[in-house]
């Protein structure tokens, strides 16, 4: 029985160190929802270039920057918004100097293809009798977030733009889920990324898109990451000429490398 027992244990041994032989070619990099199809395309180009394989996790900013505090198992993480990166570095996750803003989006109001509705400015939205407001949670979600300090940069009358339409708001848990409840409902508008808008143009109608570009994407390595070589090799070309073209191709602006 023993013997057997240490067979067993060998055998475990071999297939835990092949395993992680095999998935040394393999860089783990979570990102948030709204890249999901850029980030798609530059991680296939990467992986014809450089034969290493890159495995992607996408969700929301707040759920991922929770995984990944609970986990070791993480080489980058693109996060849609400052603050959960800030959470990570506070957690001494991140590699020093690693940090920067690699790209920048901007928040539109959108509503189905078949809707009537005219907005011209975002006090319009006083008079809109649309029964649901569909954006991320803005507790947890950079888009809801984002979405609800630009409804409270315009007022109508006493109030801002978001206490009147608070009352009305569906959370959803990400931005594209929030970009679904809101084509999937004639009543209903949302407030989502411009790049999640431009992704479904062909059903949704855009309302109106905010003036500046002030959505940013930091991008860090974490400082205890399995794969330390490949993981770097991947944060050079997501800031590459390459990837930039790929990145803006689908509406994101370029970061300020800063």
């Amino acid at each position: 029985g023993g013997a057997g027992l240490l067979l067993l244990a060998v055998l475990v041994l071999q297939g835990c160190q092949r395993g992680s032989d095999t998935g040394s070619r393999e860089v783990v990099v979570f990102a948030a929802a709204s890249l999901s199809d850029a980030l798609m395309e530059v991680g296939k180009a990467f992986e014809e270039e450089s034969g290493v394989e890159i495995a992607f996790n996408f969700a929301g900013s707040n759920v991922l920057a929770q995984q990944i505090a609970a986990s070791r198992q993480v080489d980058l993480f693109i996060s849609a918004d400052e603050r959960w990166m800030g959470f990570l570095e506070g957690e001494g996750r991140i590699e020093e100097g690693s940090k920067s803003r690699l790209l920048s989006n901007r928040m539109v109001v959108v509503c189905g293809a078949n809707s009537d509705w005219e907005v011209h400015r975002l006090e319009d939205l006083c008079d809109l009798d649309f029964k649901f407001l569909c954006i991320g949670d803005p507790n947890a979600v950079p888009a809801g977030r984002y979405a609800k300090n630009w409804l409270e940069k315009a007022d109508c009358g006493e109030t801002t733009v978001w206490e009147n339409a608070r009352d009305r708001v569906s959370p959803a848990p990400d931005v594209r889920a929030a970009l679904a409840q809101a084509l999937g409902r004639e009543d209903s508008i949302g407030i989502v990324y411009r790049t999640d808008y431009l992704n479904a143009k062909d059903r949704a109608r855009l309302l109106l898109e905010s003036p500046s570009a002030d959505v940013w994407y930091p991008i860090a390595l974490m400082s205890d990451r399995p794969n330390p070589s490949d993981s770097a090799a991947f944060y050079r070309f997501v800031r590459s000429d390459v990837a930039t073209e790929i990145i803006e191709r689908y509406g994101f602006e370029s970061g300020d490398g800063n």
